[in-house]
């Protein structure tokens, strides 16, 4: 007995132990309860004012100034060396990621989820990898829940699969976080599907945190970095001889992006010398080339955020990869611009990130290690740091000559240091295996010949650069501004086939097919084999439902391996609409030839593969795109019509999961009615019953079928709120059409409306929106009728916003949007007065009470807007300066009242309180801070009160400051110039005039203003003064300034 049971507890000891062994790397999910700064108060009124971009997203207004538990999901991936953590309804991001031997994090773990106002539609927080696609920013979806599925897979790895669609350009994003269990780094393995048959806009930058430290040093190879316009400029030592690879040298100027090229490696990272620890990233160069940096600036104004973002875990930085050098903002003359998504195309690519330890950089890293060498008196110091078990040959090649090897056999977070004699000129080669590792102190090797300037001697033809503008536009969602460069160019040259291509498809995406096809003629009339143009031209017949000329058409496009894949894949669905399965299936076959993940191509295969009962085929296309896309909704949903049960569990299966399930279950429903399948899209719709659209688009399927159920539907729509419908697909105009034909009800002409607007087609939804009248019940409409129409229509507007006031006067929104709107109006008492019972009404809220704080300074009632403003607290957003700038001026135009009172001891008394930087405002202060206006008017003070010596220290501050910046554009120059009057210095006058004058732009009339103010030239004035660049209080107060 005793010895059976010894027998028993050996064999499982046995099993416990190769158990414990074989589960090595593990994945879990739990819920933890977290400290969270919420956020709230979603705005109903359309985004299609303020940032068209990003509709049908809407904004956030409210953040919490205290912290209260809150549940969340947390995805844990652990095996013996690190640990990842990832937040799936926080947009999918990794949280924070730890090395387990040393218990330091090498992504920063913000250990309390604090939102603030700083991505586009608001909420954001910081620390670990946050995933941006899309369009410039941080993106839509990352505050919010994702999609995600949680992986073990067959090679014994884990993963964590996140994804969305981004709603706007109805792109699919998916990152698998994934762990080896003998790794030290983790994966994220991303793919990018543009589905539509269009161009979209193109963004992808994975922007990852690491703790802030006065002993951190950036390893980002290259010799320059570019501005987020392109223009370049040398790193890591700029102009003024500052190593700015050390963070604690960073300690000037405003917050830094540097997006570092120049060298064709593939890793960078950063390192604490102090706690002798790291963090890296590694990609192949040509999937992530873009390598950024971003640091709050050490000042106030940065470290502000810390306190704002965080409550014990400090300040951060950000290493972000992207796919392109740099995050674009259009304007600079260069070669850097915006990349384009081509139709049909999905980009996939792989990256990790890794910890380091014990060898004081990283000058070469991969997957299997990271390399660091130092030179030192005579000596090279070599340390390397194993990611993976590495049993290799290590040889050390000195000026080309061998001189050192050593067998390694290091686990993962390994550690090998050596020191080898040399000279800090000589070559040094390292070698780990077969070349799986190298590193050479060649720097040539790796340096890249790219240029990132333009010549000024290159001449380019004035409509190469309208062009540019255009296609930048359209690249950046700017579509109407696009449309107007392309129409000037044909305008001018009626030969220039790239034009009429791009009119062709922003005529598409406005859901104008007759211009369409006229704009894609007129590019066929110069060359009929134009690739893009006949592309263009076949989806467009396709739309008009001329299957000859759209077959065609794509044909023609196909010969062009850029749209080769993609007109394939229409040409296989318009077989398919057109019953001819087989030329389908053949076409869908060939599109898959040039792009094998062309998901379209493929989800007809497997669509016909169905019909056609071939099991076999069917699974095989089904696994290939969830292989593909472990999220991907129509293959999940064709699982469900091949069991032939659409049951209510079998719909949960389906298990969408994002902030936005209707607008996935739409996009599947419109996939199969465009293939003509109504049976399968209306199933699609039980998925997500109750929603206004999927109401809208079942009852415009059923009207034929089953129009009982059809009325009943609309009925159901119009007795629903009409807040956060939102429609904006080309596809869901024909169905708001179709509804507002069946019930005249102005929720379903609002929708149209709307859906009108967010195509582009901005005159008639204007129209539409007249049409509806004043029957709206919803403040919301008369909020937005406000904002579109703007303060042109002035009485409207009014109009509008009392109506939206009378229905509801308790949403503090409303009434900041009024006073808003009336400070825009020129409407100051009205604003102030509304302002006024709003502060009664709204006690506490800062966005009514800056508000307030403005209309008292526009009304001249300044000690009560520096009050108002001393007592607010301020959350602010990314950027935000207003304050500020309210405070100042309030401070300054109450001394320049009381210096025409004489009263000039008073009045420098308020000239130095608005030098402060009360950071209740939501503001800190920077390094540089232009004080000139109060400067000169301390120094008018001075003088006045007899004290010569230090009016003239304020004087020559101001000159001084004036003559060094006189190449800006900067309305403060004019106190440069009263300054050197003041101190009778001429020749600095006629410096800095003569500067100012050269630098005044006809674009820009800032320098041109303080011109004619200082020369006095009254008719000039007049002409800037109407076009309304300048308030008319601080006109007023540049004019007293003058005077004194």
């Amino acid at each position: 007995m005793n010895l059976n049971s010894s027998l028993y507890f050996l064999i499982t000891a046995f099993l416990l132990v190769n158990l414990g062994y074989t589960q090595s790397v593990s994945i879990r999910e739990e819920v933890m309860s977290l400290d969270t700064y919420a956020f709230k108060d979603p705005n109903p009124v359309p985004i299609l004012v303020d940032n068209p971009k990003i509709y049908p997203y809407f904004k956030f207004e409210v953040y919490g100034h205290e912290s209260r538990k809150q549940d969340w999901k947390v995805v844990t991936l652990e095996n013996e060396y690190i640990k990842v953590f990832v937040l799936p309804e926080i947009g999918g991001k990794v949280w924070g990621a730890i090395e387990k031997s040393t218990g330091e994090e090498f992504l920063y773990k913000n250990e309390v989820v604090k939102f603030r106002n700083i991505a586009m539609r608001g909420p954001w927080t910081s620390g670990g990898i946050e995933f941006n696609f899309g369009i410039i920013g941080h993106t839509p979806a990352t505050a919010t829940p994702v999609d995600y599925v949680l992986k073990n897979n067959e090679d014994g790895s884990v993963s964590c699969i996140v994804g969305n669609m981004d709603l706007p350009s109805r792109t699919l994003w998916r990152v698998e976080i994934r762990l080896e269990k003998d790794k030290a780094y983790f994966e994220t393995n991303a793919s990018w599907n543009n589905p539509t048959s269009l161009n979209q806009s193109y963004y992808n930058w994975m922007t990852a945190a690491a703790e802030a430290r006065q002993d951190l040093e950036f390893f980002i190879p290259g010799d320059q970095y570019l501005e987020h316009g392109g223009d370049p400029h040398a790193w890591p030592v700029d102009d003024k001889n500052r190593n700015l690879a050390f963070y604690r040298n960073n300690n000037f100027g405003p917050s830094k992006s540097y997006h570092i090229v120049g060298d064709y490696q593939d890793f960078f990272g950063g390192y604490y010398h102090d706690k002798d620890f790291g963090f890296g990233h590694w990609a192949p160069y040509e999937q992530m080339p873009g390598q950024k940096l971003w640091l709050w600036a050490l000042s106030r104004s940065g470290g502000i955020w810390e306190d704002l973002l965080t409550d014990t875990d400090g300040q951060y930085i950000e290493f972000q990869a992207g796919r392109l050098f740099n995050q674009y903002f259009p304007g600079a003359e260069n070669p850097v611009s915006q990349a384009n998504f081509e139709p049909l195309v999905m980009d996939r690519w792989e990256e990790i990130w890794f910890p380091i330890k014990e060898i004081g950089g990283m000058e070469a890293a991969n997957r299997y290690g990271v390399i660091n060498v130092e030179w030192e008196d005579g000596e090279f110091f070599i340390g390397l740091n194993a990611l993976q078990p590495l049993s290799d040959k290590m040889q050390v090649l000195h000026n080309g000559k061998h001189m050192f090897s050593e067998s390694l056999d290091l686990d993962p977070m390994g550690v090998f240091t050596t020191s080898l004699p040399g000279q800090k000129e000589d070559t040094l080669e390292i070698i780990i295996g077969e070349k799986k590792l190298y590193y050479t102190n060649k720097a040539e090797r790796t340096a890249l010949k790219r240029p990132f300037e333009t010549e000024a001697d290159i001449s380019k033809s004035p409509l190469h650069g309208v062009f540019h503008v255009g296609w930048e536009a359209m690249k950046y969602r700017e579509f109407k501004k696009a449309y107007e460069s392309f129409a000037e160019i044909v305008s001018q040259d009626p030969s220039n086939i790239r034009a009429w291509s791009k009119l062709a498809e922003l005529a598409y995406r406005k859901g104008d097919p007759a211009k369409a096809i006229h704009y894609a003629n007129k590019a066929l009339e110069l060359d009929t084999y134009d690739a893009e143009a006949n592309y263009l031209a076949g989806i467009t017949y396709r739309e008009l439902k001329d299957q000859v000329n759209a077959l065609e058409s794509l044909g023609w496009a196909a010969r062009s391996m850029q749209f080769r894949s993609a007109a394939y894949a229409q040409m296989a669905e318009i077989y398919y609409m057109m019953k001819d399965r087989k030329a389908a299936g053949s076409y869908s076959e060939q599109a898959l030839n040039f792009n094998a993940y062309n998901s379209r191509a493929l989800e007809l295969l497997e669509l016909i593969y169905r019909e056609k009962g071939d099991t076999k085929a069917y699974e095989k296309a089904n696994a290939k795109l969830l292989e593909i896309d472990p999220l991907n909704n129509f293959a999940k949903f064709e699982k469900v019509l091949k069991a032939g049960s659409i049951s209510a569990p079998a719909l949960e299966a389906m298990n969408i999961q994002n902030e936005f399930p209707q607008e996935s279950v739409l996009e599947l429903a419109i996939k199969y009615y465009s293939l003509g399948l109504t049976e399968e899209a209306l199933s699609a719709l039980e998925i997500h019953p109750d929603d206004s659209k999927i109401r809208l688009w079942k009852a415009y399927l059923l009207k034929e079928s089953d129009s009982k159920s059809s009325v009943k539907l609309l009925k159901e729509v119009v007795d629903s709120s009409s807040d956060f419908v939102f429609p904006y697909r080309p596809e869901t105009l024909q169905v708001l059409k179709w509804a507002t034909e069946q019930d005249e009800h102005w929720k379903l002409k609002w929708y149209l409306a709307q859906n009108t607007l967010a195509l582009g087609q901005e005159e008639e939804g204007k129209r539409l929106m007249k049409a509806v009248g004043n029957t709206p019940d919803n403040p919301t409409f008369y909020r937005f009728r406000a904002r579109l129409f703007g303060t042109e229509a002035l009485e409207e507007g009014i109009a509008d916003y009392e109506s939206a006031l009378k229905l509801n006067n308790a949403d503090w929104k409303g009434w900041e949007e009024y006073i808003l709107y009336n400070l825009d109006a020129g409407r100051y008492s009205e604003a102030f007065g509304l302002s006024s019972k709003a502060a009664r009404k709204f006690s506490g809220n800062y966005n009514i009470e800056l508000s307030h704080a403005k209309a008292a300074l526009m009304v001249g009632k300044y000690e009560l807007c520096i009050a108002i403003l001393r007592k607010i607290n301020i959350l602010p957003f990314e950027h935000a300066s207003e304050s500020k700038r309210i405070f100042n001026r309030a401070h300054l135009f109450l001394a320049s009242e009381l210096m025409n009172q004489k009263k000039f001891q008073k009045a420098a008394e308020i000239l130095t309180a608005s030098k402060e930087w009360p950071e209740n405002l939501g503001v800190g202060k920077p390094y540089d801070v232009d004080t000139r206006e109060q400067d000169y008017l301390l120094g008018v003070c001075h003088e006045k009160l007899g004290q010569q010596s230090e009016a003239r220290s304020f004087f020559e501050g101001v000159a001084d400051h004036t003559l060094k910046n006189s190449h800006h554009q900067q309305i403060r120059h004019l106190f440069g110039l009263l300054a050197l009057r003041k101190l009778q210095n001429s020749s600095g006058e006629n410096e800095l005039l003569s500067a100012l004058e050269s630098s005044a732009d006809s674009k820009n009339n800032i320098n041109k203003t303080v011109l004619a103010l200082f020369k006095d030239q009254s008719q000039l004035l007049t002409s800037l003064k109407s076009q309304g660049n300048m308030e008319e209080n601080y006109w007023s107060f540049l004019n007293s300034a003058m005077a004194f």
